[in-house]
């Protein structure tokens, strides 16, 4: 249910910021394109694998090994090549859109009155123009990465995985609700300390710009000691809103490799006894195995993402607050 209105939030600040990413759509697609040109080849691999260990090592054949071990690299290297275009076309996406919603967000605030910048303050629209929209670039570069990688990786890896063996292939139907239910509740609990945390960094801007301005009369009257007090006390918050909301988001590493680990020893354990009973071939286990760790991965990466987009929905309504406001 969470994920849904996170999902809900996320269409919702997608559709309000798409005006800043129209001179990027270019790198959006092609990104795209790469992306799952990426996957396609990397799941290919392991089905050549399985080939070489099935025909090539059984039957000894030397000459039928090194070719498919060849064809192998080949396909490595191109999808080498689409994952660097990848990242090139992500970055310029992901950065580009960064620089226009800066651009737009600062003439926006040349056209504010006094009034509009006592409502956000100077600090804070200091915050949103920098912090807020790095985390937003980034999610973008990030998204344009994983989030078309990771699912697609998932969807094909599964399907393989359950034309090598439906019967091990079971053993997913316990470990991914494991994971999406983790996913899902510290997502859920993390994303208002993150809300916390972006208030905080505006309070120790607040404290800094106060000081910096007013230095003259800090030194005058002997102030430094009282100065260094407040800046502490906001510092601490911001440690404290910072340990509370990475406290939970560490969680998530631990509790992806204690499920991913456990699924290997089932895959393992099942496994074994099938190739020990002659249902399943060596090759046909290992390119299993090289599957299971494809979905598992793939379900680690749309977690992290996924948690980045719960920041990043913070920051954007944040910077959307400041696009919207109207000048007084």
């Amino acid at each position: 249910m969470y994920l849904q209105n996170l999902f809900k939030e996320v269409k919702k600040m997608i559709k309000k910021l798409s005006p800043y990413m129209k001179k990027y759509k270019k790198y959006l697609f092609l990104g795209v394109a790469c992306a799952a040109l990426e996957v396609i080849f990397e799941l290919l691999i392991p089905l050549v694998m399985a080939k070489i260990v099935d025909v090539g090592i059984a039957a000894g054949d030397t000459a039928y090994t090194i070719k498919m071990g060849l064809l192998m690299v080949c396909m490595a290297m191109i999808s080498l090549s689409f994952g660097l275009a990848l990242s090139k076309f992500a970055a310029i996406a992901g950065q580009g859109f960064g620089a226009e919603l800066r651009e737009a967000e600062y003439i926006k605030i040349q056209s504010y009155s006094f009034k509009n910048i006592e409502k956000f303050s100077t600090p804070s629209l200091i915050t949103r123009l920098t912090t807020d929209i790095t985390m937003i670039q980034n999610s973008m570069t990030m998204g344009i990465k994983l989030l078309v990688r990771a699912p697609m990786m998932l969807i094909c890896a599964f399907v393989l995985a359950i034309t090598i063996s439906p019967k091990l292939a079971m053993i997913f139907l316990v470990s991914i609700p494991v994971l999406v239910t983790s996913i899902g509740l510290i997502i859920k609990a993390v994303k208002p300390r993150f809300d916390a945390m972006q208030k905080k960094i505006d309070n120790i801007n607040t404290v800094v710009q106060e000081n910096l301005i007013g230095i003259r009369v800090v030194k005058s009257f002997v102030r430094q000691a009282k100065e260094k007090e407040k800046f502490k006390a906001s510092n601490d918050d911001l440690v404290n809103a910072s340990t509370r909301a990475f406290g939970l988001v560490v969680l998530n590493m631990p509790i992806m490799q204690f499920v991913v680990f456990s699924s290997v020893i089932g895959i393992l354990w099942f496994g074994g006894n099938m190739v020990y009973a002659g249902t399943l071939t060596v090759g046909k286990l290992t390119s299993f195995m090289t599957y299971s760790f494809q979905i598992l991965m793939s379900l680690m990466m749309i977690s992290m993402v996924l948690m980045m987009i719960s920041r990043s929905v913070a920051s954007a309504s944040r910077i959307l607050e400041v696009l919207e406001e109207e000048p007084d």
